[in-house]
This record gives structure tokens, sequence and C-alpha cells, in this order.
């Protein structure tokens, strides 16, 4: 071979190696952008996933808490009792603020809509407030605050119907998040279009004296300053607290385990979002771990469910195992609501055969396989505590006689239920109906006072209470 010849082949030589590595970083390149490309549309969809959750949790919540507006606004017109009546307006208030907490988390477009429907809230809030404290100072309402209260509950009737309506096409999946932005808004809407001459009703009641008001209400400040008693004092870090959540879903690995940080009120969690395997599309449980005494609070796990297999019975068997193997042997079911094919079942603390209300666990069971998807021990955690019950000072018998005459009791229990300024009663729970209605009559065991009366609402879905 020439010189010449030498070079050229050399040269044929560099020219291949240098293609070849060109193609290898390009191929490089596009794997890496491939690869963020993967990771970021995960990164994207767990997030989704985690903000549905947080939505349908405030979108249900507030559904709830309008309900009981308006429940409490009809009782509060039947209601003949003054200081049950300050007791009623108390809670409408406590519920509208709750309701226009949860309003202003969804994601619905900031319009005239809305800010009407908030608007009412506030107003129905702020006029049943000024009622209580004129009923507490011994001034009974005027036929003209009747006649607006009644125009109110039937604004609450008309908003409930709506959310109602929204919240079916949520649950059964005919309704997706981006959707409601525009179609909620519609419907808000519909239900403001009154709503603007409520604005002088609360005015007439005066509710500009509301900022001045001592009131020993739910969200009064030394409530807001109690903290959970349920709870050891241990700290613990985050990586003790990702420890127990495993611990808990009974999971020894995960595909991914997302860090979603510090939250909280009263009851500081670590929350971490979990995909315990990636083939197993849009399955991510979100779960909150206390930093105090290191409790499983919450947790969600949001995997789609699919037609019931099993009944209400067989669920509460379910969560009632659950309960056990996760330290709560005391614990009884109360209240329960299909929805979603999921059934949510209340078990509260048993104490020497009293109920405990306030110590409550809210499990979530999936009606196709029977498996725990939600799980709330908040009030738990924030109320439990060693109990020193006394003997009840009046009989059976003398609380009976204070209850009304019409009413047919089925059953009586002992009970310690929550009060509105935070504190307990020890009650006779007199369990029967009325005129085809099913209640709840609470008189106090030490006193002989009436603490509260529940309406019952039972139907093919679940056994509520308002």
């Amino acid at each position: 071979m020439s010189i010449l010849g030498g070079y050229k082949e050399l040269r044929e030589r560099l020219k291949s190696v240098r293609l070849w590595s060109i193609m290898a970083v390009t191929l490089g390149i596009l794997v890496i952008v491939a690869l963020w490309g993967v990771n970021q549309y995960r990164g994207k969809a767990n997030y989704h996933n985690y903000l549905t959750n947080m939505w349908h949790r405030a979108f249900f919540d507030m559904v709830g808490y309008v309900q009981n507006i308006q429940s409490l606004l009809s009782k509060a017109e039947v209601s003949g009792d003054d200081r049950q009546r300050a007791v009623l307006y108390t809670e409408v208030w406590r519920n509208a603020f709750a309701a226009q907490e949860n309003l202003s988390q969804l994601p619905i477009e900031n319009n005239v809509a809305l800010e009407k429907t908030a608007k009412y809230l506030t107003q129905v809030g702020d006029l049943s407030f000024s009622l209580s404290k004129q009923l507490m100072s011994g001034k009974k309402e005027t036929l003209l605050q009747k006649k607006q209260l009644k125009k109110l509950r039937a604004y609450a009737d008309k908003l409930s119907n709506s959310l109602n309506e929204l919240a079916i096409e949520i649950s059964q999946g005919r309704l997706r998040w981006g959707e409601v932005r525009v179609v909620g808004t519609s419907r808000l809407k519909r239900v403001s279009q009154n709503v603007t001459s409520s604005r002088m009703l609360a005015v007439e009641a005066g509710f500009k004296d509301y900022p001045t008001l001592i009131y020993d209400g739910p969200f009064s400040d030394h409530i807001s300053r109690q903290i959970p008693k349920g709870l050891p004092e241990k700290l613990v870090t985050k990586e003790q607290a990702k420890k127990i959540a495993f611990e808990f879903l009974n999971l020894k690995r995960a595909d991914v385990v997302n860090y979603l940080g510090l939250s909280g009120d009263r009851i500081k969690v670590y929350t971490f979002e979990i995909i315990p395997d990636r083939k197993i599309r849009y399955r991510t449980i979100t779960i909150a771990i206390s930093k105090k005494g290191g409790k499983v609070i919450w947790m969600i796990d949001n995997r789609a469910t699919s037609s019931p297999k099993i009944g209400v019975a067989k669920a509460k068997e379910n969560a009632k195992k659950f309960l056990i193997a996760k330290g709560f042997p005391n614990m009884i079911d109360t209240f329960y609501l299909k929805q979603d094919n999921t059934a949510l079942i209340n078990y509260i603390f048993l104490q020497n055969g009293i109920k405990i209300y306030p110590d409550m666990v809210k499990i979530r069971v999936a009606l196709d396989t029977g498996q725990i998807v939600g799980f709330d021990a908040t009030p738990y955690y924030m109320s439990h505590t060693s109990r020193n019950i006394p003997k009840p000072a009046i009989s059976e018998r003398q609380a009976r006689n204070l209850i009304s005459k019409n009413f047919d009791v089925q059953s009586v229990s002992l009970a310690i239920i929550p009060l509105d300024s935070g504190k307990e009663a020890f009650t006779y729970e007199f369990l029967g109906k009325y005129d085809d209605k099913y209640f709840a009559d609470y008189i106090n065991a030490i006193t002989g006072k009436e603490e509260n009366i529940l309406e019952i609402i039972k139907d093919p879905n679940g056994i509520l209470s308002m």
C-alpha cells in the first residue's frame, strides 16, 4: 500500500469513528431527554392525583356543611325553646364558616357567581350568629327575622340540591374536576341569582356587632388553642414517620415515595405520597403521620373501585378487624354512608360500656374487595384520654321524664358527647321516633339538662345524623 493509500484509509476510519461517536452522543441525549420527560410526566400525574384527593375532600366536606345548614335552619323553624334555637343558630354559623373555607379550596373560577355563593354563606352565618346572641340576651326573634330566616333556608335548599347533583356526577365519574370549573360555576350561579336580595337581611339582624361578641363557640380562641390529648409526647423525625407509614400500610417497599412536607395546625403532620406499584396505574396513597407521637392521623388510598361485591355488614367486619390490628380495640360503629362504591363508617370509643363520641375514627372500605381505602383518626387523637366518668346523679327514669311524651324511645344508653364549647357532657342517649322520623335526644346525666338533639337520617345509602 502506498503512503497516499494508507492516508485515505486512515481518514475513512476516522470519519467512521467520528460518525459513530456523534450517533452515540445523540442517542445518549435522546435517552436522557426521554427519561426526563417520563419523570416530568409522572411527577405531574402524581401532583394531579394529590390535588384531586384534596379537592374531593374539600368538596364533599362542603356538601356536608351546606346540608347541615339546611337541616339546622329547619330545626330552628320548628323549635319552641329559646336556648335550643340559640344553639342551632350557633351551629349554622359554624357550618357556614366551614363551608366557606372549603368552597375557597375548590378549583372553580373566582367569578361573580362564586363570590355571591360565598356571600350567601357569610350572610346566613352572620345572621344566625347575631340571632344566637339576641336569644342569649333574652330577646326573641321578630316576625320579620323569622321570615328572613325562612328565605335563607329556601336558598340553602337550592344550594344543597345543586351541590348534591354535582356530588352524584363526581362520585359516578361523569364529571371531572376540569369540567367542574365550568359546570359547577354555572350551577352555583343559578342558585345565587336571588341571593343579592338577602343582603339586607343580615343587616336588619344587626350583625355589625359581630366582631365584639363574646362567644363560647367551637371556633373561639380558647378552642383554637386546644392541644391534642391522645398523642404521646415523643417527637419523631421525617425518616421515622416514613417507616411508620410503611408499617401502617403493610408495605416493605414502594416504587415511588414523595415527601409532601410538614403541615397542620393543631396536629403537625409529615405527609407522604406513596405509589406502591407503578404497574397499577392511578393508585396513589397519601398518608399523614403526626410529628408528636408518630401516629397515623389520616390516610387516603385513591385506587379506583368497581361495582360493589360485598355489603355493609362485611365492610364493618373488615373495618373492625383493621381497627383492632392498628391498636383501636374498643370501638363500635355508629353511622355510615355508602358513596362512590365505598362505605364510610364512623367508629367511637367504648369505655366501660359508655359511648365516647368525641373519640371517633372514620374508616372508608372499598365495597368491591373489602379493602380499607380511607382512615381518619383526627377527632380521636384530639380528644382521647383516660376519663374519670362519675355515676349518674339522676336515674334513667328521671331523665326519661324530661323528654317529650310524644317521643317513642326505642333504646337508652350512657354517652359522653362533645359540646360546642369544646367541653364534654355525660348524658343519657335516648334513641327513638317522633312523627315517623328518628331522633337522638341527649339528657345530661348529672344536671338533667337537655344537651342536644339530633335527627337520624336512614336511607338506602346509610344512616347519618344531622
